[in-house]
């Protein structure tokens, strides 16, 4: 048992990452424990922002991680007497705390040669809305939170771009539930209750060393679009953003994942609720977004499709889903917003494929191979409303 106010450290191996949260969790103590929601609001940032500079296993981001230094420090140097001058003994924590920082991040830059897997897979199962643990999941985004990662026990949560995050979704389709998720690692279906799902779709993933430059394709992503609010020149906690806000949310991040869009039409959904029971329930606000896109960087791309887009992926947003374009598109409409692309296609183009196994009645059995440009749908026409 840790102390009262001690925050849990993460699991993280030798290395200038480590040396860095130690070095934060030892200020922590230094300071006599202040509680995550005092430094928040001593920094002016959210509670989750500074949780999370103590228990991520990653670099922090620096004017945060400096904030949050400097209140820690200021309360250390009022538990302990100081030979010299206060504010000298500030400098040389925060300049100490500054190089660790800029050494972690420097080492981690050199270990982020990004090497992607080559395939995924994602688990498509249409949910029985009978089944008791069904109707509890549906309830609450928490409780299907749990159910998804019992399937995938060895997967991070928060995984590295080179391994994948877990990632899943949930659509209503005609009154149907259905739930995919998406890994690169196992699917244990076993850990489901025999009439949880009704049938179950295992679909692989396969990418090409080619990629898919310059291929138009639709996209389907239901993300948590925010802005950090600005406090005395700081960034503070995040808010949802909707409108030609969410539009512009879309463009920046659809830039960095390799895509040109060529149309996007935003849409607001109901606001995600985890814990409803709670006593601090977590809101979360969902905005779908849907269009056309060009691929400029197919690697970029891959890195989004297996690691998400946005924030919520633990509440089920941040999966995008591509398939292609319809035929019926003529290219000049767009041609002003995004690049020229070809529409006759060899086979040699034809970069992905997919296998799909069906399960119905609790056995799995084979089914068919589909082939298309790109494999992440299950129905490359259409996607669920």
């Amino acid at each position: 048992m840790g102390r009262a106010g001690e925050i849990n450290r993460p699991d993280l191996p030798a290395g200038r990452m480590r040396d860095l949260n130690a070095a934060l969790h030892e200020l922590h103590q230094e300071a006599g424990f202040p509680s995550t929601r005092e430094l928040a609001r001593a920094a002016s940032l959210g509670h989750s922002t500074v949780h999370n500079l103590f228990t991520r296993d990653r670099v922090p981001q620096y004017d945060p991680f400096m904030a949050v230094v400097g209140g820690l420090a200021l309360r250390a140097l009022a538990h302990r007497p100081t030979g010299g001058s206060q504010e000298q003994a500030l400098d040389a924590i925060c300049a100490r705390l500054h190089e660790l920082w800029h050494q972690a991040k420097v080492e981690g830059s050199a270990q982020q040669t990004w090497q992607p897997p080559h395939s995924a897979q994602q688990i498509v199962l249409r949910l029985n809305r009978r089944n008791l643990q069904v109707l509890r999941d549906l309830g609450d985004v928490l409780h299907l939170h749990h159910t998804v990662r019992s399937l995938c026990p060895n997967t991070a949560e928060h995984g590295s771009p080179a391994t994948g995050r877990l990632l899943y979704r949930l659509d209503m389709d005609c009154g149907d539930a259905i739930l995919r998720v998406q890994t690169t690692g196992p699917l244990l279906l076993s850990a489901l209750t025999n009439d949880y799902a009704r049938a179950v779709a295992v679909e692989r993933i396969a990418w090409s060393e080619q990629g898919f430059q310059g291929q138009l394709v639709r996209f389907l992503l239901d993300a948590n679009a925010t802005r950090a609010m600005r406090r005395a020149g700081r960034r503070g906690k995040r808010v949802g953003i909707r409108a030609a806000e969410a539009t512009a949310w879309w463009e920046r991040h659809a830039s960095r994942a390799g895509l040109a869009t060529v149309e996007v039409r935003s849409q607001p959904l109901e606001p995600v609720i985890a814990g409803r029971k709670a006593r601090n329930p977590i809101f979360l606000q969902a905005t779908r977004f849907e269009g056309l896109a060009v691929i400029t960087d197919p690697t970029a791309l891959q890195r989004a499709v297996l690691s998400g887009m946005g924030r919520g992926h633990a509440y089920g947003l941040g999966l995008l889903r591509l398939g292609q374009a319809r035929s019926d598109v003529p290219p000049h409409r767009h041609a002003s917003r995004a690049l020229h692309h070809k529409r006759t296609r060899s086979s040699g183009e034809q970069q992905g494929t997919m296998e799909r196994a069906a399960r119905s009645d609790g056995a799995l059995h084979p089914r068919h191979l589909l082939r298309s440009t790109l494999s992440s749908a299950a129905n490359a026409r259409s996607f669920p409303s």
